[in-house]
C-alpha cells in the first residue's frame, strides 16, 4: 500500500484531461447535439478554467484565490441545478448524474490545487515531497 499517494504529482495530466472534457462538451453543445443549458455551460467553462490553472507550472496564492472564485461559482451553479431538478421533480437520471459528476469534478480539481499549494509550502504534516 503506498504511503504517500499524492494527486498533485499528476496535476498537469489531470488538468489536460479536464481541458479535453471541457473542449469535447463545448463541441457537443455548439454542434447542436444537445440542447442549450446555461447551467451546463457555466459548469463546463469552470471545469476548463480550473484545468488551465492546474496546467500552470507554479501555483501561487493569487492563483489559488482565483481558482477558489471560479470553483465557488461552478459548485454553486451545479448545486443550484441539482436543487432545481429536485424541486421540480422533472429530472432524468442522465442530467442529474452529469450535474453530480461536474460537482465532484470541480471539488476534486480544487482539492488537487490545494494539495499542490500546501505541499509547495510544507503545510501538509507527515508528507515528505521528494
Amino acid at each position: 500500500m503506498p504511503q504517500n499517494l499524492l494527486l498533485s504529482d499528476y496535476c498537469r495530466v489531470l488538468g489536460i484531461i479536464a481541458l479535453m472534457i471541457c473542449g469535447i462538451t463545448w463541441w457537443i453543445d455548439l454542434s447542436g447535439i444537445v440542447s442549450t443549458c446555461p447551467f451546463c455551460r457555466t459548469e463546463r467553462t469552470v471545469i476548463g478554467l480550473l484545468g488551465v490553472v492546474m496546467c500552470f507550472p507554479h501555483c501561487r496564492y493569487l492563483t489559488i484565490l482565483i481558482a477558489c472564485g471560479f470553483a465557488a461559482m461552478g459548485i454553486h451553479t451545479a448545486s443550484a441545478q441539482l436543487l432545481l431538478h429536485i424541486k421540480n421533480l422533472s429530472f432524468t437520471w442522465l442530467h442529474t448524474g452529469m450535474a453530480v459528476a461536474a460537482l465532484f469534478m470541480m471539488c476534486g480539481q480544487l482539492l488537487v490545487l490545494f494539495e499542490r499549494a500546501w505541499l509547495r509550502h510544507g503545510l501538509l504534516p507527515g508528507v515528505v515531497k521528494s
